[in-house]
């Protein structure tokens, strides 16, 4: 079996996240960065939709987390993102990249990176 990976670079998304009272009850910019290592038969790719993972499951869940109810830890929302990527039974390895962006005026961003996979395959 070889392998592919399935990206979302540099989405960036407003997220109700924070541990400070001042971060609670609105929303703050975070970058999210997903690699997704999926499974692909010994063969060419198909020119067709239904034969490769798509991305849109991974867009549709970072949508839905963004309007979820409020997240103190970033790692919180790291793992989150971790089982979203994993859901799709072809994925077996992500790295997650998490980062809030308007904290650290010195620093483009400060988060967490987590990678995993499923249990004897990589």
């Amino acid at each position: 079996m070889r392998h592919y990976d399935l990206t979302i670079r540099d989405y960036v998304g407003f997220f109700r996240i924070g541990v400070w009272e001042h971060e609670k009850g609105r929303t703050q910019r975070v970058r999210v960065n997903l690699t997704v290592k999926v499974e692909h038969p010994e063969r060419a790719f198909a020119d067709d939709l239904s034969t490769v993972v798509s991305y849109e499951y991974l867009i549709n869940g970072i949508r839905a987390l963004q309007t979820s109810d409020h997240i103190q830890l970033v790692e919180v929302l790291a793992e989150q993102l971790m089982r979203l990527c994993l859901s799709d039974p072809r994925a077996v390895h992500a790295r997650v990249q998490v980062e809030k962006l308007d904290i650290v005026p010195e620093s483009a961003g400060v988060g967490i990176v987590i990678e995993g996979g499923r249990e004897g395959r990589r």
